[in-house]
């Protein structure tokens, strides 16, 4: 059988040798604080959705008690001034 052996420089002998990297590296985070960032960006993601949510369901209230006075008051007139009580 031909035994296969990989070229000088390719991936899978780049894989099982440690390369040390000469010179001095441009750029350098600690694990901690990209997690820590990742962690506060998450949160204030989830807080600004929160509050447009919290915004959009309140509006939603005012426009419905103002259909239900709208409601209220065209059943008032359709029954010559006097408002029809739902729970009879």
């Amino acid at each position: 059988m031909k035994e296969e052996t990989a070229a000088p420089g390719s991936a899978d002998e780049r894989a099982t040798t440690f390369q040390a990297v000469q010179g001095a590296q441009a750029e350098h985070y600690s694990g901690e604080v990209l997690l820590v960032s990742a962690y506060c960006v998450l949160w204030v993601i989830l807080l600004s959705w929160v509050a447009l949510l919290w915004r959009k369901q309140s509006t939603m209230n005012a426009r419905l008690d103002e259909l239900d006075r709208e409601i209220d008051k065209a059943a008032g007139t359709a029954t010559g001034g006097t408002a029809v009580d739902p729970k009879r």
